[in-house]
């Protein structure tokens, strides 16, 4: 365990100002052995962009993450300064405990801090101390600290704004988060009051369990230096909706339990509910049967257990972050972006600090961890508005999380049966829902939980049909009686009749029956009645994806993501590595083209390895084209693999954020000579045509290239200036917006004036109703996800392309992607579900 030694602890020292305090601290570091020189600069960077005093006479500096690679070991120094040293926030700093961080062993050490900062004599004693071993002994555990004070309970004195929690959910977990990122900008205090209630406007769980629905009165107090800026930034934020749409509507109220609608018509014993997925399956239930976890109520070494909650935090995060990049792959950012969320209640300074008190007072982690995570679920799960409510679910599962991995005793899942059931619950956490089989859950239905719930969206997302509050009467059905659910109608059907079973039957033949069709011609080219073709590849994203791609149907890879190949590791993948990874795609290809695109790292998706710059903007930032150009390196690297592998087949290589024509006469520069070092032939260049300059230069960028390949995901956020990850803009950043589709029409005309041909890999081509009006509009090839790309090539074969231009015109005249996507239902109600 980390200890504090008396080397790294010097006492009666003085600075003018909290720069060379830091410089102070960050020698003391170098002396110690911690860390390179450099890294006090970027101790001095990590203050400018956040202030890192605490509260009680105690700072703690420490780098930005991008300068890790300057630190040699894990470890603290202490610097006290009795007389104080100014950190701007108008109270001195008298302890500086400068961090280098190479792991998270340093956590407990900060946690026995917690105490220091709720017990403002002992935090003045140990500022003032000539004994080091006085705080030797309260960092190392060896002298009991007091424990923090709940920051939730005492108001503060300071100047105040009202404001209105947003509607129509109030401060719910997306806007509270939003209040969250605004307050920790600034070094003052801020509270919220709601009612009777004080929240610390820094802590997600603390305002979340304000219970503030919209339209409620809020009061905001900030006390400090920079007091009145944190409250111009937080009024603007609230009128600003904290990422909620403004509205001066009512708050609207998650529909309730109803009774069962007339047209369903079921002979069986019907449990009405909410509809959360749609579809219908019929089969057993299963009562779903979470883990019982066990915890010892005391634990003798309470060292031993503040590391191991520490630990089993650090581990639950990156458990997290691993599951947020593998949905994120299987069901896109958006859907994704619930498990970041959960990073953020793990993170919660007032949990950690709670829980590391109880501990401080004899109790084991695992039930310090429990009763603080359980408490604040109950509180949250008695709240009035429902959406507030759900939140407890989500704690709960972030709770449990951890303590799978504190438990003495771990009971695990009953196994489900090997034939596929209907699973019931009382309430099913995301990440439960996440892991769910498609292939052995016929269905979901719970008890509690709501139509807004992150369960409801995985499950949706998984094609899991669900139905949620349906009340407690649903788990009294035991385990292989026969029901129905219905996830259109909302309704658990038990005991049904064969009437029942049989209107059922009926509706899953008609999907599998066109599902099987479409596997069956699969392999059939995508060649209109009126005998246009267009070509239909896949989108993949490692090895084992291409020979996936090829029995699906696809005419090829119309987009490799090679920056998987990146991700979840330490270190970039080498030549080698990369080239064999290539070569084993283009194999399986067996003459097929497949298009290789260069490392597109950054806006939504990070590589700490790579040192990547902070910035306010990701998506606006250095991704793309643009780190290649950073990282030459890594680009000479990947392009060396990529044609090496194209001795094997027909690669073609494809730039992405192209976004002026000296970017694409660079990147072929850069190819060019690493293909004459080489010495193998050339291969065709392509550009993703993700960003407006990109489709206004377009006709130049025509010239020099083979192809396009228009990313629609992109195309479509910055067209309509909408973060695509963004919690309440993304459903409205629809690639069929008429906007976007001008843009596609601008780029086909471009490219046909060029000679060269255009594709689209972003999700609208894989839409039933994009697909349409892309090929309408002369796109030639369709890069779709693999599970798609049979109901794709249907779909067109079952249209004439006359009609689609038809419709593409029409479409570009439309006001916006509601009226496109009426337009297309009218048109193609008959061609295999267009919508």
């Amino acid at each position: 365990m980390l200890q504090v030694s008396e080397s790294q602890v010097r006492l009666g020292l003085s600075a003018p100002d909290k720069t060379e305090a830091i410089r102070i601290a960050g020698r003391a570091m170098v002396d110690n052995g911690l860390i390179d020189p450099g890294y006090i600069d970027s101790m001095l960077g990590r203050e400018a962009v956040s202030g890192t005093y605490l509260g009680s006479g105690i700072a703690i500096p420490h780098g930005l993450p991008e300068a890790r690679d300057l630190v040699r070991w894990t470890g603290v120094v202490v610097v006290q300064f009795p007389q104080g040293v100014d950190w701007g926030g108008g109270e001195p700093a008298r302890l500086v405990v400068g961090i280098a961080a190479k792991s998270d062993e340093h956590i407990a050490v900060l946690q026995r801090l917690t105490g220091v900062l709720g017990d403002p004599a002992e935090a003045a004693r140990l500022g003032n101390t000539s004994d080091p071993r006085a705080i030797m002994a309260v960092l190392n555990g060896e002298a009991p600290a007091a424990p923090a004070s709940e920051p939730v309970a005492a108001p503060i004195d300071g100047d105040s704004i009202a404001v209105t929690a947003p509607s129509p959910h109030g401060l719910h977990a997306r806007p509270a988060t939003a209040l969250v990122e605004v307050a920790k900008r600034f070094r003052a205090e801020i509270a919220v009051r709601h009612g009777g209630t004080t929240a610390n406007a820094k802590s997600l769980i603390s305002l979340l369990r304000l219970g503030a629905s919209g339209g409620q009165p809020l009061t905001v107090t900030a006390a400090g230096e920079d007091a009145a800026a944190a409250l111009q930034a937080i009024r603007a934020a609230f009128e600003a909706g904290l990422d909620e749409p403004v509205s001066t509507a009512a708050p609207a109220e998650e529909p309730a339990p109803r009774a069962v609608p007339a047209d369903l018509d079921y002979d069986g014993r019907v449990i009405a509910g909410i509809s959360a997925s749609p579809g219908v399956s019929t089969g057993p239930v299963w009562k779903f049967q979470r883990e019982e976890l066990t915890v010892a109520e005391t634990a003798p070494d309470p060292a031993a257990q503040h590391r191991r909650l520490d630990q089993a935090l650090a581990a639950a995060a990156a458990d997290l972050r691993n599951l947020h990049e593998e949905f994120w792959k299987k069901a896109g950012a958006a859907k994704a972006a619930i498990f970041k969320a959960h990073q953020e209640l793990l993170d919660d300074p007032e949990m950690v600090a709670e829980a590391h008190a109880l501990i401080g007072q004899g109790k084991s982690a695992g039930w310090a961890w429990r009763a603080v995570y359980e408490e604040r679920a109950g509180t949250l799960a008695q709240l009035a508005d429902p959406l507030l409510a759900g939140r407890a679910a989500d704690l709960s599962d972030v709770g449990r999380r951890v303590l799978r991995l504190l438990a003495v005793v771990t009971e695990t899942m009953a196994a489900l049966p090997e034939h596929p059931v209907i699973l019931l619950a009382e309430d099913l956490e995301p990440s439960d829902t996440a892991k769910l089989d498609p292939a052995k859950v016929l269905g979901l239905c719970t008890a509690g939980g709501g139509a807004t719930s992150h369960t409801a969206i995985i499950a949706r997302s998984l094609d899991i049909p669900a139905v949620v509050a349906a009340g407690p009467s649903v788990l009294d059905l035991e385990n292989g009686r026969t029901a129905i659910l219905d996830g259109d109608g909302g309704v658990l059907v038990a005991d049904p009749s064969e009437r029942d079973r049989g209107r059922a039957a009926e509706a899953r033949i008609k999907v599998g029956e066109r599902r099987e069709a479409e596997r069956l011609d699969r392999y059939k080219p995508a060649i209109t009645t009126d005998g246009r073709r267009v070509e239909v590849a896949a989108n993949i994203s490692d090895p084992a994806e291409a020979v996936q791609a090829v029995e699906a149907g696809g005419e090829g890879v119309g987009l490799m993501r090679t920056e998987f190949l990146f991700l979840q590791r330490d270190l970039p993948p080498d030549e080698e590595e990369q080239f064999a990874a290539y070569q084993t795609m283009v194999r399986a290809m067996n003459g097929l083209p497949i298009i290789l695109r260069t490392l597109d790292i950054g806006g939504d998706k990070n590589v700490p390895y790579l040192r990547m710059p902070a910035e306010g903007n990701p998506f606006l930032g250095v991704r793309g084209i643009r780190l290649c150009f950073e990282r030459e390196d890594l680009f000479r690297t990947q392009l060396r693999a990529m044609l090496r592998a194209s001795v094997e087949g027909p690669v073609r290589i494809m730039y992405p954020m192209i976004a002026a024509p000296a970017e694409l006469e660079r990147a072929k520069a850069i190819t060019e000579a690493v293909r004459q070092e080489l010495n193998v032939p050339p291969v065709e260049l392509g550009i993703m045509i993700e960003v407006p300059s990109a489709v206004m230069m377009a006709d130049r960028l025509a010239r020099e290239v083979s192809f396009f390949s228009i990313g629609t995901n992109d195309l479509t956020q910055y067209v309509l200036a909408m973060d695509r990850l963004h919690p309440v803009l993304a459903p409205q950043a629809d690639g069929l917006h008429p906007a976007v589709l001008r843009m596609v029409e601008r780029t086909v005309d471009a490219a046909r004036r060029a000679g060269i041909w255009v594709g689209a890999c972003g999700g609208v081509a894989g839409d039933p109703a994009g697909a349409v009006l892309l090929s309408g509009l002369g796109v030639a090839e369709l890069s779709v996800a693999i599970p798609a790309v049979p109901s794709v090539k249907a779909r067109l074969r079952a249209i004439a392309m006359a009609d689609a231009e038809r419709t593409a015109r029409d479409a570009l005249d439309c006001a916006d992607a509601g009226e496109v996507r009426a337009l297309v239902r009218q048109r193609f109600a008959d061609a295999g579900g267009v919508s």
